[in-house]
């Protein structure tokens, strides 16, 4: 064979190259791969939202455990619960001494009390490096607040104690105003209230007015009475209520019978309802003619027993049309 030719052999040897027809073909190249597209800067929506989410979610986490306030005991105790729920037999009780959170003392007992389980603190610290402790009870805050509503009523009615026209003073915890005598004279002096027909002063009006003002100012009740028997001003004497009602209802008879007016009792308060009917006409501020007697009766009735009037009524939902007066 050609390959254990000596001559061929020596041949290669000495460095002469190959002949080609005994070479390999060369391997074919391989193309050359597609570069991709470069890719746009920056990042997608949902990644910085989803980043700025986790941030405020930590955040938020961290304040919490900031704002936290861990019981050791407490949580010593759950721990060994569950060390023990998990077969841990040994157990060993560790409770740790709980710590102040201020070095301020805001509350103190200024009396000598006996130690006991229940925290009974009286008052606020006001003065520590006072010598005496002011002590507060429920008495002199009470007293406290009726001095203060005392002087609030004074203030209101200042001309009219400088006049001499009232008193102005502290009785079972109640501020009373005290009529004088020369100013309730025309109250005070006659038999009865029947004599009187139940008008009061107008002097009188004016101080129930101020007190009414100041009643609406202070807690404590506010009374105005006579300086003789004690009792209010405008309050009736003579007759009680009772037969000042069947007084009234007596004298309105008639008027009761036929539907104009009726006649209750509310407590010590005698109530007197007129009909609508007789009084006015829709849209009309003139009495008729018809309502002239009840009217008469309704004043002659009152002037047989006294004591305060009051008059009430309600407005029509017609408007007057063409009145000088309104």
């Amino acid at each position: 064979m050609a390959e254990n030719d000596p001559e061929l052999t020596e041949e290669l040897a000495e460095g002469e190259p190959p002949p080609l027809e005994n070479l390999d073909p060369p391997p074919p190249k391989e193309p050359k791969p597609e570069e991709c597209p470069e890719c746009p800067g920056g990042s997608p929506a949902w990644m910085a939202t989803f980043a700025d989410m986790a941030t405020l979610l930590m955040a938020f986490f961290v304040l919490l455990l900031s704002f936290a306030n861990v019981n050791v005991p407490k949580f010593q105790q759950v721990s060994g619960s569950l060390a023990i729920a998990f077969g841990v037999q040994r157990i060993v009780p560790k409770i740790d001494i709980p710590k102040g959170e201020t070095i301020l003392s805001t509350e103190f007992t200024p009396s000598n009390a006996e130690s006991t389980l229940i925290i009974s603190k009286t008052q606020q610290v006001e003065n520590p490096n006072e010598r005496n402790v002011k002590e507060l009870t429920e008495e002199n805050e009470a007293d406290k607040d009726i001095e203060a509503d005392f002087i609030e009523v004074l203030q209101a009615l200042e001309n009219e104690v400088e006049q001499g026209q009232v008193k102005v003073f502290i009785k079972d915890e109640k501020v009373v105003v005290e009529m004088v005598e020369d100013l309730n004279e025309d109250l005070s002096q006659g038999k009865t209230g029947q004599s009187m027909g139940g008008k009061v002063a107008q002097e009188t009006i004016e101080i129930a007015k101020k007190i009414t003002e100041t009643q609406a100012k202070v807690s404590s009740e506010v009374i105005l009475q006579r300086p003789t028997d004690g009792k209010q001003v405008a309050e009736g004497t003579g007759e009680s209520s009772s037969e000042k009602f069947e007084t009234i209802r007596a004298a309105l008879s008639q008027e009761i019978l036929s539907g104009l007016a009726e006649v209750e009792k509310d407590g010590d308060s005698i109530i007197i309802r007129l009909g609508q009917q007789d009084s006015f006409q829709s849209g009309s501020a003139d009495l008729q003619n018809s309502f002239a007697s009840t009217l008469s009766s309704v004043g002659e009735a009152l002037g047989q027993t006294g004591g305060m009037v009051r008059v009430e009524g309600h407005t029509d939902n017609v408007p007057i049309a063409f009145s000088e007066r309104f």
